[in-house]
């Protein structure tokens, strides 16, 4: 287990030397200089960040990095969730998950598809509602960090999730008390240390404050989890996909204004936007851990 002095003032509050990397959109991340952990240091009161950040305008219009819509991305998600749950039959027989921020739970279809017991949370109620009523899913409206239930689970899914949680440590100790011993935990996160994270520094994509407020690397990730009682048993890269809709809104949210801008997207959209695209990036890992205490 890591000595608890390594882990990051943002888990457990210590008062180690933070320095100052850089402003983005008006808020500051720091880093702390003993654990290299990245956290957004100030950012909306807890009581209005999940409404205000993963509002509609997240899944529909592409606000803080978000989708232009997010439905249209239905199948491709369907077997992504098919692929995820592939991997983990290496390690696991099909059992009962829980995946955490599955908005109308796609994901979490492919997982039903191949034989999982499903369950999800989703801090969206219009993504929460969908899945609900057209996918025929057991979704409750609620964060990790907040999720009650007596429910445990074999299997928790935190798909490009974990950088969002407003508290690791309440979700962390979540994780613990609603997994079954020897339970794993499936999280897909993008590698701040990467080379492409490197090459565009703060112009990374990832760095896209209010919505996302924690950035790990290989290193500090796997700290996080040795810390609260997990081993790593495999990582990799993800065999994502995104329409190409998807790729010219966050093209659009990230670059400045220049003239008819809005109508050359637009055109695109309009051309190509339902091409799929391969995730071209080695930016973004998933990593498999089982709980051992």
């Amino acid at each position: 287990m890591v000595d608890i002095k390594k882990i990051c003032n943002s888990i457990i509050n210590c008062k180690e030397e933070r320095s100052l990397l850089f402003n983005k959109n008006g808020y500051s991340i720091k880093e702390c200089k003993k654990c290299d952990h990245r956290f957004l240091e100030q950012h909306d009161d807890i009581e209005n960040h999940l409404n205000k950040v993963y509002s509609d305008e997240y899944f529909f219009e592409g606000k803080s990095a978000g989708y232009p819509n997010y439905l249209d991305e239905k199948e491709i998600l369907f077997k992504y969730g098919i692929k995820y749950a592939k991997i983990i039959s290496i390690y696991a027989k099909p059992g009962k998950v829980l995946d955490t921020g599955c908005a109308a739970g796609f994901i979490l279809k492919g997982f039903e598809k191949s034989g999982w017991t499903t369950y999800g949370l989703e801090p969206n109620e219009t993504m929460a509602n969908y899945g609900r009523e057209k996918l025929n899913l057991s979704i409750s409206t609620s964060s990790l960090e907040t999720f009650q239930t007596s429910q445990t689970f074999d299997l928790i899914t935190i798909i490009e999730v974990i950088g969002h949680f407003y508290d690791v440590d309440k979700a962390m100790q979540n994780v613990c008390r609603l997994l079954n011993p020897n339970g794993l935990v499936l999280v897909e996160s993008w590698d701040m240390k990467s080379r492409i994270a490197r090459i565009f520094g703060n112009k990374w994509s990832e760095y896209s404050p209010p919505s996302v407020v924690n950035w790990f690397s290989d290193e500090t990730l796997t700290q996080l989890f040795n810390y609260y009682g997990f081993e790593i048993i495999g990582k990799g890269f993800p065999p994502k996909r995104i329409k190409f809709k998807h790729f010219l809104s966050l093209i659009d949210e990230k670059t400045p204004d220049f003239k008819f801008k809005k109508k050359v997207i637009n055109s695109l959209i309009k051309l190509v936007g339902g091409i799929t695209l391969i995730y071209p990036h080695h930016d973004l890992k998933w990593y498999l851990f089982r709980k051992t205490s």
